[in-house]
Protein backbone atom coordinates (compact mmCIF):
# COMPACT_ATOMS: atom_id res chain seq x y z
CA UNK A 1 0.00 0.00 0.00
CA UNK A 2 0.75 3.94 -0.37
CA UNK A 3 -0.48 7.15 1.55
CA UNK A 4 0.44 9.91 0.00
CA UNK A 5 -0.49 13.04 1.84
CA UNK A 6 -0.63 16.29 0.73
CA UNK A 7 -1.43 19.63 3.50
CA UNK A 8 -4.08 17.26 5.58
CA UNK A 9 -5.20 19.22 8.38
CA UNK A 10 -7.55 17.53 10.90
CA UNK A 11 -9.29 20.64 13.30
CA UNK A 12 -10.85 20.29 16.32
CA UNK A 13 -12.96 23.87 16.61
CA UNK A 14 -9.30 25.90 17.37
CA UNK A 15 -7.23 22.72 18.78
CA UNK A 16 -4.96 21.44 15.47
CA UNK A 17 -4.64 17.32 15.45
CA UNK A 18 -3.18 17.05 12.26
CA UNK A 19 -1.37 19.95 10.83
CA UNK A 20 -0.69 20.46 7.08
CA UNK A 21 -0.03 16.29 7.08
CA UNK A 22 2.80 16.23 3.83
CA UNK A 23 4.61 12.84 3.52
CA UNK A 24 4.35 9.20 1.36
CA UNK A 25 4.43 6.13 3.21
CA UNK A 26 4.58 2.46 1.97
CA UNK A 27 4.50 -0.81 3.37
CA UNK A 28 2.07 -3.56 3.48
CA UNK A 29 1.55 -3.83 7.24
CA UNK A 30 2.33 -0.43 9.10
CA UNK A 31 2.49 0.11 12.73
CA UNK A 32 1.55 3.56 13.87
CA UNK A 33 3.00 4.17 17.64
CA UNK A 34 3.40 7.20 19.79
CA UNK A 35 1.59 8.60 22.89
CA UNK A 36 -1.68 9.58 23.43
CA UNK A 37 -2.66 12.79 21.67
CA UNK A 38 -0.27 12.62 18.66
CA UNK A 39 -3.46 12.20 16.45
CA UNK A 40 -2.83 8.79 15.82
CA UNK A 41 -6.61 7.54 16.18
CA UNK A 42 -7.76 11.09 13.73
CA UNK A 43 -5.79 9.95 11.21
CA UNK A 44 -6.72 6.93 11.42
CA UNK A 45 -10.34 7.91 10.90
CA UNK A 46 -9.80 9.85 8.29
CA UNK A 47 -7.76 6.89 6.38
CA UNK A 48 -11.15 5.04 6.55
CA UNK A 49 -13.17 7.88 5.51
CA UNK A 50 -15.13 8.30 8.71
CA UNK A 51 -13.73 11.76 8.97
CA UNK A 52 -12.98 14.58 6.90
CA UNK A 53 -9.87 16.93 6.67
CA UNK A 54 -10.31 20.32 6.99
CA UNK A 55 -7.83 20.79 4.76
CA UNK A 56 -5.33 19.28 2.25
CA UNK A 57 -6.41 15.13 1.06
CA UNK A 58 -4.68 11.78 0.63
CA UNK A 59 -4.49 9.14 -1.94
CA UNK A 60 -4.44 5.13 -1.49
CA UNK A 61 -2.27 3.70 -4.02
CA UNK A 62 -2.57 6.95 -6.01
CA UNK A 63 -6.52 7.45 -5.81
CA UNK A 64 -6.95 10.41 -4.51
CA UNK A 65 -9.60 10.99 -1.95
CA UNK A 66 -12.04 13.91 -1.65
CA UNK A 67 -14.60 14.93 0.20
CA UNK A 68 -17.55 14.03 -1.77
CA UNK A 69 -20.44 11.94 -0.86
CA UNK A 70 -20.86 9.67 -3.46
CA UNK A 71 -17.07 8.23 -3.90
CA UNK A 72 -16.14 8.56 -0.44
CA UNK A 73 -18.92 6.10 0.14
CA UNK A 74 -17.52 3.82 -2.43
CA UNK A 75 -14.14 4.42 -0.64
CA UNK A 76 -14.99 3.13 2.60
CA UNK A 77 -16.60 -0.20 0.86
CA UNK A 78 -13.07 -1.14 0.17
CA UNK A 79 -11.57 -0.40 4.14
CA UNK A 80 -12.28 -3.09 6.87
CA UNK A 81 -12.22 -0.71 10.12
CA UNK A 82 -11.49 -2.51 13.90
CA UNK A 83 -12.62 0.16 17.09
CA UNK A 84 -11.38 0.17 20.16
CA UNK A 85 -14.12 -1.38 21.12
CA UNK A 86 -15.45 -3.85 18.83
CA UNK A 87 -18.61 -2.06 17.91
CA UNK A 88 -20.20 -5.67 17.59
CA UNK A 89 -24.30 -5.48 17.25
CA UNK A 90 -25.05 -6.68 21.26
CA UNK A 91 -28.60 -7.86 20.01
CA UNK A 92 -26.93 -9.98 17.27
CA UNK A 93 -24.77 -13.61 17.43
CA UNK A 94 -21.53 -13.31 16.23
CA UNK A 95 -22.75 -14.93 12.92
CA UNK A 96 -25.46 -12.05 12.12
CA UNK A 97 -22.78 -9.43 13.18
CA UNK A 98 -20.54 -10.58 10.35
CA UNK A 99 -22.88 -11.16 7.52
CA UNK A 100 -25.15 -8.01 8.00
CA UNK A 101 -22.95 -5.94 6.26
CA UNK A 102 -22.30 -8.47 3.61
CA UNK A 103 -26.06 -8.94 2.51
CA UNK A 104 -27.40 -5.29 3.47
CA UNK A 105 -24.04 -3.60 2.05
CA UNK A 106 -22.45 -5.45 -0.48
CA UNK A 107 -25.79 -7.56 -1.74
CA UNK A 108 -24.51 -10.92 -1.10
CA UNK A 109 -27.38 -13.61 -0.58
CA UNK A 110 -27.59 -14.76 3.04
CA UNK A 111 -26.74 -18.38 1.93
CA UNK A 112 -23.30 -17.37 0.62
CA UNK A 113 -22.69 -15.09 3.27
CA UNK A 114 -23.10 -17.49 5.93
CA UNK A 115 -20.71 -19.86 4.36
CA UNK A 116 -18.23 -17.17 3.81
CA UNK A 117 -18.51 -16.10 7.83
CA UNK A 118 -18.18 -19.70 8.88
CA UNK A 119 -15.14 -20.53 7.10
CA UNK A 120 -13.56 -17.40 8.71
CA UNK A 121 -14.68 -18.85 12.18
CA UNK A 122 -13.28 -22.16 11.53
CA UNK A 123 -10.22 -21.18 10.37
CA UNK A 124 -9.77 -19.00 13.38
CA UNK A 125 -11.21 -21.49 15.80
CA UNK A 126 -14.11 -19.55 16.28
CA UNK A 127 -17.16 -21.64 14.97
CA UNK A 128 -18.31 -22.41 18.22
CA UNK A 129 -19.38 -18.73 18.99
CA UNK A 130 -21.12 -18.66 16.39
CA UNK A 131 -24.59 -18.39 17.60
CA UNK A 132 -23.67 -16.56 20.65
CA UNK A 133 -23.89 -13.09 21.40
CA UNK A 134 -21.05 -10.49 22.48
CA UNK A 135 -22.00 -10.45 25.97
CA UNK A 136 -21.49 -14.28 25.59
CA UNK A 137 -17.93 -14.32 23.86
CA UNK A 138 -14.86 -12.67 25.80
CA UNK A 139 -13.25 -9.88 24.66
CA UNK A 140 -10.52 -11.03 23.08
CA UNK A 141 -13.01 -13.39 21.09
CA UNK A 142 -15.43 -10.13 20.41
CA UNK A 143 -12.81 -8.86 18.64
CA UNK A 144 -11.81 -11.51 16.59
CA UNK A 145 -15.02 -11.16 15.47
CA UNK A 146 -14.61 -8.01 14.72
CA UNK A 147 -11.61 -8.63 12.93
CA UNK A 148 -13.63 -11.20 11.19
CA UNK A 149 -16.64 -8.91 10.10
CA UNK A 150 -13.42 -6.22 8.76
CA UNK A 151 -11.64 -8.87 6.44
CA UNK A 152 -14.84 -10.80 5.10
CA UNK A 153 -15.98 -7.85 2.77
CA UNK A 154 -12.30 -8.73 1.15
CA UNK A 155 -10.79 -4.92 1.72
CA UNK A 156 -8.53 -3.43 0.12
CA UNK A 157 -6.77 -2.79 3.90
CA UNK A 158 -7.46 -2.99 7.47
CA UNK A 159 -7.14 -0.56 9.92
CA UNK A 160 -6.86 -1.50 13.68
CA UNK A 161 -7.66 1.44 16.32
CA UNK A 162 -6.20 -0.36 19.36
CA UNK A 163 -7.84 -3.24 19.02
CA UNK A 164 -6.32 -4.51 22.19
CA UNK A 165 -5.95 -1.77 24.68
CA UNK A 166 -9.34 -3.16 26.72
CA UNK A 167 -7.80 -6.83 26.57
CA UNK A 168 -5.49 -8.37 29.52
CA UNK A 169 -2.08 -9.90 28.06
CA UNK A 170 -3.35 -13.41 27.37
CA UNK A 171 -6.68 -12.10 25.16
CA UNK A 172 -4.26 -9.42 23.77
CA UNK A 173 -2.32 -12.40 22.14
CA UNK A 174 -4.87 -13.97 21.09
CA UNK A 175 -5.73 -11.06 18.57
CA UNK A 176 -2.43 -10.21 17.57
CA UNK A 177 -1.51 -14.03 17.00
CA UNK A 178 -5.01 -13.78 14.53
CA UNK A 179 -3.30 -10.34 12.90
CA UNK A 180 -0.47 -11.34 12.30
CA UNK A 181 -1.60 -14.73 10.14
CA UNK A 182 -3.48 -11.98 8.61
CA UNK A 183 -0.51 -10.22 7.95
CA UNK A 184 1.47 -13.57 6.42
CA UNK A 185 -1.44 -14.40 4.64
CA UNK A 186 -1.24 -11.28 2.56
CA UNK A 187 -4.04 -8.61 4.07
CA UNK A 188 -2.27 -4.99 3.94
CA UNK A 189 -2.96 -3.24 7.43
CA UNK A 190 -2.52 -0.34 9.51
CA UNK A 191 -2.49 -0.79 13.29
CA UNK A 192 -1.99 2.03 15.86
CA UNK A 193 -0.94 -0.24 18.59
CA UNK A 194 1.42 0.45 21.80
CA UNK A 195 2.76 -3.36 21.56
CA UNK A 196 5.87 -2.66 20.35
CA UNK A 197 6.73 -6.43 19.49
CA UNK A 198 3.97 -7.09 17.83
CA UNK A 199 4.88 -4.04 15.82
CA UNK A 200 8.63 -5.74 15.73
CA UNK A 201 7.23 -8.57 14.35
CA UNK A 202 4.35 -8.69 12.22
CA UNK A 203 4.92 -4.72 10.83
CA UNK A 204 7.35 -3.62 7.71
CA UNK A 205 7.11 -0.18 8.30
CA UNK A 206 6.49 2.04 11.65
CA UNK A 207 5.29 5.54 11.85
CA UNK A 208 5.75 7.65 15.19
CA UNK A 209 3.78 10.27 15.97
CA UNK A 210 3.10 12.73 18.66
CA UNK A 211 2.00 16.26 18.99
CA UNK A 212 4.52 17.52 17.11
CA UNK A 213 2.94 15.95 14.03
CA UNK A 214 5.10 12.76 12.52
CA UNK A 215 8.31 12.43 14.37
CA UNK A 216 9.52 9.21 12.01
CA UNK A 217 8.74 6.72 9.83
CA UNK A 218 10.55 3.86 8.21
CA UNK A 219 11.59 0.17 7.94
CA UNK A 220 10.32 -1.64 10.83
CA UNK A 221 13.69 -2.96 12.56
CA UNK A 222 15.96 0.49 11.63
CA UNK A 223 13.49 2.23 12.87
CA UNK A 224 13.03 0.55 16.99
CA UNK A 225 16.27 -0.45 16.73
CA UNK A 226 18.33 2.60 16.25
CA UNK A 227 15.91 5.72 16.68
CA UNK A 228 17.19 9.09 14.98
CA UNK A 229 14.99 11.39 17.32
CA UNK A 230 15.59 11.75 20.97
CA UNK A 231 11.44 11.76 20.84
CA UNK A 232 10.86 8.60 19.57
CA UNK A 233 14.31 7.19 21.90
CA UNK A 234 12.25 8.65 24.98
CA UNK A 235 8.70 6.97 23.90
CA UNK A 236 10.09 3.31 23.56
CA UNK A 237 12.44 3.88 26.90
CA UNK A 238 9.28 4.54 28.74
CA UNK A 239 7.35 1.41 26.54
CA UNK A 240 9.86 -0.98 27.83
CA UNK A 241 10.11 0.28 31.21
CA UNK A 242 7.19 -0.41 32.28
Amino acid sequence: MKFEFSDLTVRFGSQVVLDKLTETIEGKALAIIGPSGGGKSTLLRVLGGLLPANEGKFALNGTWVDNNAQRLNEYRKQIGFVFQSNGLFPHLTALKNITLPLIHTFGMDKITAEKKAMDLMERFGLEDSSHKYPSQLSGGQQQRIAIIRAIAIEPKLLLLDEPTSALDPELAYEVLSMLKQLVESGVELVIVTHHLGFASNACDTVMYMDEFGIGEFGKTEELLRAPKTERLQRFISKILSI
